[in-house]
């Protein structure tokens, strides 16, 4: 039954750490690609950071690569994803129930994600999350898209104001893009980029939840 009094009518997901770990097949597509490229492989205490932002940058700022080479680069890494990585995913435990009872009392359901849009959108069919989710952003083939952008699309699309809407994500991308966007950031701590409640000290934050299921009091205030 859907519920009168919410406080939040709009969810906007981070994919990656957030709806779904996706840590296997993003860091094997890494390896994979470096090898390809006879670069040095990328540091074990270092990799996780390709999880969140645009590989272009982490080719570039964690591989050594100039702008043209960090484009290439992410193309053959994304025929790696393609091809295996996708699969080699775990659906976030409660994410799929936190979906499933947030749907039924009225909320919308949206991702704004950094990932490339069609793989955003078969991540989604693979893991039955477009059963929930009625809007995917993703980025674009230069990965030059901001998540502020995504974000205020997802409002556009619903005709939802700021103010009814929370960005749900595990990095300091995430938390930037909804502030770029003026919409609420949800820090989910279960995921890849906040270790700890403490990363959050200089963020701006409605609240941080330690798993999906989390959200629902931030819904309607129980």
């Amino acid at each position: 039954m859907k519920n009168a009094h919410l406080l939040r009518t709009v969810l906007i997901w981070d994919m990656d750490g957030t709806l779904i770990d996706s840590s296997e097949g993003i860091l094997g597509s890494v390896r994979l690609t470096v090898q390809e490229l006879g670069l040095p492989p990328v540091p074990e205490t270092r990799i996780r950071e390709f999880i969140g932002p645009p590989l272009q940058h982490s080719f570039h700022r964690l591989c050594g690569l100039p702008e043209a080479e960090a484009q290439r680069a992410t193309e053959i890494y994304r025929e790696h994803y393609a091809a295996q990585g996708i699969r080699q995913a775990r659906v976030y435990d409660g994410l799929l129930n936190a979906l499933e009872r947030s749907a039924a009392m009225g909320v919308r359901h949206a991702v704004a994600t950094n990932k490339k849009q069609d793989a955003a959108e078969e991540v989604c069919r693979i893991f039955g999350l477009d059963r929930f989710i009625d809007m995917v952003q993703g980025n674009n083939i230069m990965g030059d898209r901001r998540k502020s952008d995504m974000i205020l699309q997802c409002l556009q699309h619903f005709g939802a104001k700021r103010t009814d809407a929370l960005m749900i994500g595990d990095s300091i991308y995430d938390a930037r893009g909804a502030e770029g966007a003026g919409v609420d950031f949800l820090a989910a701590l279960y995921g890849f980029g906040f270790a700890s409640p403490d990363d959050l000290a200089d963020i701006p934050h409605a609240g941080m939840i330690f798993s999906p299921e989390g959200l629902l009091p931030f819904l309607t205030g129980a």
